[in-house]
């Protein structure tokens, strides 16, 4: 039993040394230098390459947020500009989608703005196409300061702006409102 006491851990310190001085008994030598001025530096503070972000809503609604690219140019410059970007929702009436060519996050404001064209659809029946989406994810809002258009299952509407909140419980249509309402059936 004594003489396990001491060869074990002697034959465990013995298989460590080895591991650590093999590769350097076997390794071929190379070297070399590397100058400062030769180096490519990157433009950018951050690029990403087909980025996504996956969760889920506070009602359990599973979403993604894509993007072809993103890219922050300096630490100076806190914004993050956007392009290729999509979102997919699984809501209660089905799957919703937003496509717009690009936008731009301001980090330190935790602001989103999407250049259009911006494409809502939704399997529920919605249609929303605006130009500008201003998305403010402090305070939970979305807007748009320029003419929106679109179709609700009771009909098409169109207006010069619109307000909102992302929870969806309320949107205002403000400035030269057109609903049409198209009714669905008829009495026999």
């Amino acid at each position: 039993m004594t003489v396990l006491k001491v060869a074990l851990p002697a034959a465990a310190f013995l298989i460590g040394m080895t591991i650590l001085v093999w590769p350097l008994l076997n390794a071929q030598e190379f070297s070399f230098l590397l100058a400062k001025d030769q180096v490519a530096l990157s433009q950018e503070r951050l690029r990403v390459n087909r980025a996504e972000y996956r969760g889920k809503t506070a009602g359990g609604e599973a979403f993604s947020i894509s993007a072809g690219s993103a890219v922050q140019r300096s630490s100076a410059e806190p914004v993050v500009v956007l392009t290729g970007l999509a979102a997919r929702l699984e809501g209660k009436d089905g799957p919703a989608t937003v496509a717009a060519p690009s936008g731009r996050y301001f980090i330190e404001e935790d602001r989103l703005e999407v250049a259009g064209p911006v494409q809502l659809r939704s399997d529920g029946g919605y249609v929303v196409d605006a130009d500008t989406v201003a998305i403010d994810l402090k305070r939970r809002t979305v807007k748009t300061d320029a003419p929106v258009s679109g179709r609700v299952p009771i009909g098409s509407f169109r207006s010069n702006r619109m307000t909102g909140d992302l929870a969806g419980k309320r949107v205002s249509l403000i400035g030269n409102v057109h609903l049409r309402i198209t009714q669905r059936g008829g009495r026999g």
